[in-house]
């Protein structure tokens, strides 16, 4: 009797767990958009998401993100989403197979609105990008004081003005830009490094030596510390056929290159940077280049000796020489050097 009551609690008990069912948690997107289209008409408002960093997310998790995204924000007009992101870190897309596809398409679902790295080339616009970093420095600064303290203490409103009371000649300001080459990040740091430089030396204003010291020591401190034995060997082989053998700092790379997994990644590590994308050289139809420079800190060492290499895009002379290339609207050029493709083989 008793036997027979186990057997049976035991024949109950698996009947009770073949019918479990395994619970997932699951969005619901029609709801998720029409509960928050309801939010957004019943307080008259639109919603700006702004997502920064997405490159600093695993890449596997990314398109999974990206497709919550499309879901969940793209389909209500309200809804304005601005997604900061490094270029060869990013993946919007996944292709699962059999036609199934997930994330966001660049281009179609969501434009690419500006590329930073573009937009602020220094050699594209000298003057016009050391006027908005003279104001990006001192807008940096000023959230972190009291509110008019530059303007009360000091009688700074703007860049200008900021730019004037603590550097010793514009030339050192544009030097600072320069060394930065178009990365926001660097020149916060490099001005940091700089004026603490200045400071110890005693001098009221920041001078160019301070610049050309702080720009030397980020480049060792945070540039060349990520790059490993291949990176290393290979910028080392840009620098010597570019700065060594040309000595110039420019050169131009077919686009198919660009897309090298080390050529990204010097890219990344904002050890080269990209002054024009598909450049159309003249002289060969069909064929598209990147134009990319080496940074600063590959040649601040040099600047003083025989060694330094052309640093400005020149003006076009009437009879040029085969030996340049015109990128910019405004006829400037620089020298024609285009990266053998062999360096990339190790």
């Amino acid at each position: 009797m008793s036997a027979g009551s186990d057997s049976e609690q035991s024949r109950d008990n698996e009947k009770t767990t073949s019918f479990t069912v395994r619970r997932e948690d699951k969005v619901i997107f029609p709801a998720l958009s029409s509960t928050l289209k309801k939010v957004l008409d019943g307080c008259t408002s639109k919603m700006y998401i702004l997502i920064d960093e997405w490159s600093s997310l695993p890449l596997d998790v990314q398109p999974y993100l990206a497709e919550f995204v499309k879901r969940a924000f793209l389909p209500l007009p309200e809804v304005v989403v601005k997604i900061a992101s490094l270029e060869y870190r990013s993946t919007f897309r996944l292709d699962l197979g059999e036609g199934i596809l997930i994330g966001l398409e660049v281009g179609a679902d969501m434009s690419a609105a500006i590329d930073i790295d573009d937009y602020y080339v220094y050699d594209r616009n000298p003057a016009r990008i050391t006027e908005a970093f003279a104001d990006m420095l001192y807008k940096h600064v000023h959230t972190e004081l009291p509110a008019d303290y530059l303007a009360n203490n000091f009688q700074v409103s703007d860049g200008y003005t900021f730019a004037r009371k603590l550097f010793s000649d514009p030339s050192v300001l544009q030097e600072l830009v320069r060394s930065s080459e178009g990365v926001a990040r660097d020149l916060i740091n490099i001005f940091n490094h700089a004026y603490f430089s200045a400071h110890r030396r005693g001098k009221e204003k920041v001078d160019k030596s301070a610049v050309t010291e702080a720009a030397r020591l980020w480049y060792v401190q945070d540039k060349l510390r990520n790059l490993d034995e291949t990176l290393l060997g290979l910028l080392r082989r840009i620098i010597e056929e570019v700065i060594g053998e040309k000595k110039a700092r420019s050169f131009l790379l077919p686009r198919e290159l660009g897309n090298h997994p080390l050529i990204q990644k010097l890219f990344d590590f904002r050890v080269l940077h990209v002054v024009q994308r598909g450049y159309a050289d003249k002289d060969k139809p069909g064929v598209r280049y990147d134009i990319y420079t080496l940074d600063y800190g590959t040649y601040v060492d040099l600047m003083n000796t025989s060694k330094k290499p052309e640093l400005g895009f020149t003006e076009l002379p009437a009879d040029s020489p085969e030996e340049f290339v015109v990128p910019f609207d405004d006829k400037r050029r620089i020298r024609r050097i285009i990266l053998d493709p062999k360096i990339l083989q190790f």
